[in-house]
């Protein structure tokens, strides 16, 4: 195991860029444990949870993306791991309980199809001779074959290709070799005709994709339309936004890092058009396509639309209730449960079915009487009058693009 340790710190490490969660290292490990930076915790639907061992085949790599660490003209030492050694180096963490699944993605050595080859070999390893039946979620590089996605497909829970920019314009800022269409977005689709071929049971937690979110100048506008338009064509199931922070050494490094809310902002965003039911044209963005910082996407929502508000509780569908801040899918489902034994009178009732009544008041009526105001949301930690003026400015209607 000395040897494979000696790999797995930078190859843990440089896989750090690679985003499989939005949450952090698993509660586990120390942060000064050897093995802090190769275990993330994973939050299933139902709240529940299990750590992966997150990891590079190789951090060599051909491309020249300028804000990668790993880029082809940074000079530093590369490592890789042989198959065998991946795998027993997970079995190793596996068997001490300390890891149940594995993210396994890397650097382009040679070609896309050389690299992958290694990948696959290795969980081949874990599938075929060891018999593991847990969760792996396998990266498919830019430029792979069909023959190498199919293969991905079947031995994965989950596959993903980092598709990094929006449009071809912003990649180029990025990567000067990249195609958007013919080396990620084709793998994308393929992923989904490998999927459907294999049938019931086979890649059961879909295709993810990552976005590098500010070095290439995109907006918000653009990385959501792409989501959704993905989600439409390719069935993708998450996409992953990564706040860029510059890496010494690379010819970004003097470029700001990405502020860490203006990503919070794209998943609250994404969260609302795959959890909430809301459709792109009711995401608000400024002038220049960015969400507000200022405030969450669903408040935003809310003060543009005050014509729609207050809604009363007891009558108001799911879907209207989901427009509400403060308002959740398990809190809009204990409403519609209790209303259905007794009219809904007071703010108690509904913070009692778990609703944070001091978003929702405002934008409320509760057996046809007003339980806030608009105003009152000046006195919380919520909008500053030049926040809602701000929001009430806001454009919206959103044009989707097709991949």
């Amino acid at each position: 195991m000395a040897l494979a340790t000696e790999k797995l710190i930078p190859l843990s490490t440089a896989a750090r860029f690679d985003i499989c969660a939005t949450c952090g290292p698993a509660s586990q490990v120390t942060a000064s444990d050897i093995f802090a930076h190769s275990i993330t915790r994973l939050f299933r639907p139902d709240g529940s949870s299990f750590s992966v061992f997150k990891v590079l085949m190789t951090d060599a790599c051909h491309y020249d993306c300028f804000y990668c660490p790993n880029r082809a003209e940074r000079p530093y030492r590369r490592h890789a791991f042989r198959p065998e050694e991946l795998a027993c180096a997970f079995l190793d963490l596996h068997g001490r309980g300390l890891v149940q699944g594995l993210f396994l993605s890397s650097g382009i050595h040679g070609s896309a199809d050389d690299t992958m080859a290694h990948m696959l070999t290795a969980v081949e390893i874990l599938r075929e001779k060891r018999r593991f039946p847990g969760y792996i979620h396998l990266k498919v590089l830019p430029g792979a074959s069909y023959d190498s996605v199919q293969r991905a497909v079947e031995l994965a829970d989950r596959v993903s290709v980092n598709m990094e920019a929006p449009t071809q314009r912003a990649l180029d800022r990025l990567a000067t070799r990249k195609r958007l269409s013919e080396d990620i977005i084709q793998r994308m689709h393929w992923i989904r005709q490998a999927a459907q071929r294999a049938g019931p049971g086979k890649l059961s937690s879909g295709q993810t994709t990552q976005f590098v979110v500010g070095p290439a100048g995109e907006s918000d506008r653009e990385i959501l339309a792409t989501v959704v338009g993905l989600r439409r064509s390719v069935g993708l199931r998450r996409a992953y936004f990564s706040a860029f922070h510059p890496v010494p050494g690379t010819p970004l490094e003097k470029e700001p890092p990405t502020p860490p809310l203006r990503q919070h902002r794209l998943y609250q965003a994404d969260w609302l058009l795959r959890k909430y039911g809301f459709e792109f044209s009711e995401i608000c963005f400024d002038g220049d396509g960015s969400l507000p910082l200022q405030m969450d996407p669903k408040l935003a929502f809310a003060l543009r639309n005050l014509q729609v508000f207050p809604i009363e509780v007891n009558r108001a569908t799911r879907q209207e209730l989901l427009r509400v801040p403060g308002i959740g899918p398990r809190s809009a489902s204990r409403l519609l449960a209790a209303r259905r034994r007794a009219r809904l009178t007071s703010l108690g009732e509904l913070r009692g079915l778990g609703v944070t009544v001091r978003r929702a008041a405002p934008f409320l009526l509760c057996d046809g009487q007003r339980v806030g105001r608009l105003g009152d949301l000046f006195h919380q930690p919520l909008l500053s009058p030049q926040q809602l003026k701000l929001a009430l400015s806001i454009p919206s209607g959103n044009v989707l693009p097709r991949l």
